[in-house]
């Protein structure tokens, strides 16, 4: 114990002043919290920015769809989608009276206006923003006007006057039925899709403020009792909307988790009060205040200096106030506890009784709060928003020890005041023992005697750490995964889960499509480049799920239609390219090729886009995989610089790298916590045990949620943060107070050093873990699916906790003496 004398210096300064201690605690945190209200921080809800590595492909990939699109101006996407359904289950979307409403739907919204510009003069509409993709369902329309056989799925025939063309439909029919010949006989539904690019927050206004309107306009539609279909829309309005909702509602769950960790705290101290014989009724509502005082002035204070330091508000800083909670609840019962188990001793002031109290439990407080200086470290991370929630987290663990010394130990001592000057024991002297306190002291040398002894206990235990080793460790955390359904945000009676629904179990299953950006393709009458380009679509074509070539939406395609050559042939005749592109039909390709010519002849393709299509993908985390597979092909065929592209691309990338983060920042944090109870403990075989379980805890947490199907992802990685966090303090005391046992008395027996570690830090462990269960506990009754797993890992993790915790205990009697001792990492025996 190399600190444990400086520390107890620490309590002694906090001990002669306890009034300056705790007014500048006060003035500190009263100055926090005007900061905050002078200087409001700024909520970043998105997930644009900040998730991913700044080398990640999405950003990339990205880019390459908007200089597509936009001709290389700045700009970001913006997406929504309209469904369609028949009312009468037997009818189909593609024909008929159903087929005529949807279209007159359509045009009509298109036109409907969204605002007045007095700037311009005039009402503006959609075709003000959406620009050159104004335009992306009408190939639909087309294909049916002039579909006068019927239209096949996916891919369709049109005749016009003595030509015929080629249309592929399949990404606006969904549950088709189709006869041996492909004609579709019926689809049950339809998809619109609409996309802009906004470069302004005006246009983003205008965006958001025309899915407004025309919601208002399918909530009007489907209220009319003589319409023939049903409408939904899926847009980011209307997602962000329904999503605060369902925060709400997890936020009123977790205010009565907060409620009954309080409550639960003051259970603790009443607890303690008995145990000990100690602390009236008004004692403990002080001290319960004060403990209740140290996480909320912790909190302020670290978020100040993060607001100042410019940070924003995330969905990954939901859970740090409960880092505080719990990591301070713990603090302040550890220090309560200690406090009161000695306070007869004789003392010569007050002051020194919190030297006392410093020098018994601070080192061990220290080590399980020294993962905060890694996760300050951690601000180096190279994902923005994980380095910033740990620094964050990091600052929290930190003013919450700070606090703890300067705060809530002065209160301590002032409200409840240790005996000064108690007289030494004399032969005459009786000792008192308190009735509560004996009951206590008799199971727990029975249960010390029973871990020395039994060898059944020493096998469970060995049996049951080798089972977490080999199940949750090995295969839960080999298969973690980052993935999120985003009816995980919502309320199961909130609307907006059938849009979802639509779009995960419909859209995507069946026809998703990814986009290719081919930013400089081959000279197509060049065999040589034209054969690595088929290549390069041939690896493609080999991908697991992927639809027939005939699916693929590429002009191409169309040209050797209009040729009559093949895109197999060994090179394109290049010389009918204008001819090709001014086609009536065809034309439309003009939105998806990039082109000029030479001499007004000779076509030079700068850019093209290459559709293709998968079924079968029914989660984020396959798109992600999908991602993965397409990026290894075209990263093979550099020259042609192709980029893979979906509207979900950058959240896939950020599902991928999440895994990552909550594997290396907690790595990170439990190493540094070992060196840390290196120096302190001064025994490396304790320090060693108590990084292995410490890490035990948090892998087999991690991998026991895994295995029940609980994925990670950017709402609960924080949370996992946390829990590597609060990991060391489940067993640092015991290691902890274990060795010291060897120091105060060296030739004590195993069971006399469990009982002292047991008499010194197992209540205080024990309702500390009790008040974090409480914390989350409530939110296993709440709608929201995200909040519920937070809710449930924490459960695992607070029983895991105590199971290892025994382990540890067990571990600890099972090592020779000569390793736990007061040497450094092997002590002489007598």
């Amino acid at each position: 114990m190399i600190l444990g004398p400086s520390l107890g210096q620490l309590g002694s300064i906090a001990g002669s002043r306890p009034w300056l201690w705790i007014s500048l605690s006060l003035l500190i945190g009263a100055m926090s919290f005007s900061s905050l209200l002078l200087n409001p921080p700024k909520t970043e809800f998105g997930f644009e920015l900040g998730y991913t590595t700044a080398d990640a492909p999405s950003i990339l990939e990205m880019r390459a769809q908007r200089d597509f699109f936009t001709d290389g101006k700045e700009g970001n996407p913006w997406y929504q989608a309209l469904f369609a359904e028949p009312r009468d289950s037997k009818k189909s979307m593609h024909e008929g009276k159903e087929y005529n409403e949807l279209k007159a739907f359509y045009r009509r919204i298109k036109n409907l206006t969204i605002r007045y510009d007095e700037t311009l003069g005039k009402d503006i509409t959609y075709y003000d923003l959406c620009g050159s993709t104004c335009n992306l369902n009408e190939l639909l329309f087309t294909t049916e006007e002039w579909s006068f056989f019927g239209m096949k799925y996916p891919i369709t025939l049109l005749s016009y006057v003595f030509l015929s063309y080629v249309s592929n439909i399949g990404k606006h029919f969904y549950h088709v039925r189709t006869d041996n010949t492909s004609k579709l006989l019926n689809a049950n539904k339809a998809m619109l899709v609409f996309m802009a690019f906004y470069q302004t927050k005006e246009v983003k206004s205008d965006l958001t403020l025309y899915e407004e309107v025309v919601q208002y306009a399918v909530d009007d539609y489907n209220s009319r009792g003589n319409s023939s279909l049903i409408l939904t829309l899926h847009g980011e309005r209307g997602m962000s909307s329904a999503v605060q909702q369902g925060m709400s509602h997890a936020f009123e769950y977790l205010g009565y988790g907060v409620a009954l960790s309080v409550i639960v705290l003051f259970g603790v101290l009443l607890f303690f009060s008995i145990l000990f014989s100690q602390l009236t009724i008004f004692r403990i509502i002080f001290i319960w205040i004060c403990a209740m005082v140290v996480p909320l002035l912790a909190f302020i204070t670290a978020f100040s200096i993060y607001n100042f330091l410019g940070y924003s508000i995330t969905p990954l800083t939901i859970f740090t106030p409960f880092l505080a909670l719990m990591h301070g609840f713990y603090t302040v019962i550890m220090l309560t506890h200690t406090w009161l188990s000695d306070s007869e001793l004789r003392r010569d002031s007050r002051d020194e009784h919190l030297l006392e109290v410093f020098a018994t439990c601070m080192p061990s407080l220290i080590v399980t709060s020294s993962p905060a200086a890694a996760l300050i470290v951690c601000l180096v991370y190279p994902i923005a928003n994980y380095a910033a929630v740990s620094f964050l987290m990091g600052l929290i663990m930190s003013f919450v020890i700070v606090f703890s010394v300067f705060f809530f130990s002065p209160a301590m001592l002032i409200i409840c005041p240790a005996q000064d000057f108690t007289p030494l024991p004399t032969g005459n002297n009786k000792e008192v023992v308190k009735p509560t306190l004996k009951k206590v002291e008799s199971l727990r040398d029975c249960y010390c005697e029973h871990v020395d002894r039994s060898k059944c206990v020493k096998v469970v235990a060995v049996v049951f750490v080798l089972v977490l080793l080999v199940v949750p460790v090995y295969f839960g955390c080999t298969s973690l995964e980052g993935n999120l359904d985003y009816r995980q945000l919502l309320r199961p009676d909130n609307p907006r889960n059938y849009g979802v629904h639509l779009m995960s179990d419909v859209v995507w299953p069946t026809w998703f499509s990814i986009m290719f950006f081919v930013n400089k393709p081959p000279t197509f009458s060049n065999p040589r480049e034209y054969g690595r380009f088929k290549s390069m679509i041939a690896e493609i074509e080999e991908i697991d799920g992927k639809l027939p070539s005939d699916t693929d939406m590429v002009w191409i395609n169309d040209f050797c239609r209009h040729t009559g050559t093949k895109p197999t042939d060994d090179s394109l005749n290049m010389t009918q390219f204008k001819s090709f592109i001014e086609d009536f039909i065809y034309k439309s390709w003009k939105d998806g090729v990039k082109y000029e010519f030479i001499n007004d002849t000779t076509p030079v393709i700068t850019s093209m886009l290459h559709i293709v299509s998968f079924q079968g993908t029914k989660s984020l985390a396959d798109k992600a995989r999908l991602f993965e597979k397409c990026r290894a092909i075209t990263n093979k065929y550099p020259e042609f610089k192709t980029t893979p592209f979906d509207t979900e691309i950058g959240f896939a990338d950020i599902i991928l790298q999440v895994p990552l983060v909550v594997a290396v920042i907690p790595l990170v944090s439990i190493t540094t916590m070992f060196i840390v109870s290196t120096i302190i403990i001064g025994n490396l075989s304790v320090a060693i045990l108590n990084f292995f379980f410490a890490g035990l805890l948090y892998a087999s947490t991690i991998g026991t949620v895994s295995l029940l199907e609980i994925n990670v992802n950017p709402f609960n990685a924080a949370f996992f943060l946390i829990i590597a966090a609060m990991s060391p303090s489940y067993t640092t005391h015991f290691c902890y107070y274990y060795q010291q046992a060897m120091r105060i008395k060296p030739r004590a027996a195993k069971r006399d050093r469990m009982n002292e570690m047991l008499r010194k830090c197992f209540f205080p462990c024990i309702s500390s873990i009790l008040c974090a269960f409480c914390v989350f506990l409530p939110c296993m009754f709440s709608d929201i699916d995200i909040f519920i797993a937070v809710a449930f890992t924490n459960i695992v993790f607070c029983i895991l906790g105590v199971l290892i915790a025994f382990c540890a205990q067990v571990f600890l009697n099972m090592l020779p003496d000569m390793f736990t001792g007061t040497h450094w990492f092997c002590s002489p025996q007598s």
